[in-house]
């Protein structure tokens, strides 16, 4: 009788050792992750921007790329994303946590179109990655506004 219970509880221990093997990354450490506009400077050719990329979490971001782009004006107060995006440089495949990278991006004016159907005093910014392991489920993406 007691080799069973004792059996049992090896057997419990063991499986509980394996399910705890890995940490479960969740939407607060993604919240961690910060870009900060540092400076925009406007030129004749277009707009400049320098932005921190701050990695507060406890994970590796792996493989990231940062965009930015200008929303498209749909009516008096609304605005769509915009397929046009322009990638940052600067970037680094692997952000340490407690890490800042500096990344600089060009808006170039020039093959625009009608600036006034765009929301450049407004800029959407959005950062791919992973955290912690390259697959789908380690997947992730962040952004909003740039200002």
């Amino acid at each position: 009788m007691n080799l069973k219970i004792l059996s049992s509880f090896i057997l419990t221990l063991v499986l509980l050792v394996g399910c705890v093997s890995e940490k479960n990354i969740t939407v607060n450490d993604m919240g961690k992750i910060k870009l900060e506009l540092i400076e925009q400077k406007t030129l004749e050719e277009g707009i400049s921007y320098s932005i921190k990329l701050t990695n507060g979490s406890d994970y590796v971001i792996k493989q990231n790329t940062v965009f930015v782009s200008f929303p498209i004006k749909q009516g008096e107060n609304a605005y769509k994303g915009n397929e046009y995006t322009v990638e940052a440089t600067g970037n680094k495949l692997d952000i340490q946590p407690g890490e800042n990278i500096i990344l600089n991006v060009f808006m170039p004016f020039e093959g625009m179109g009608d600036k006034s159907l765009l929301r450049i005093d407004n800029p959407n910014i959005q950062l791919k990655g992973y955290m912690h392991t390259i697959d789908e489920e380690h997947h992730f993406t962040i952004g909003g506004s740039l200002n």
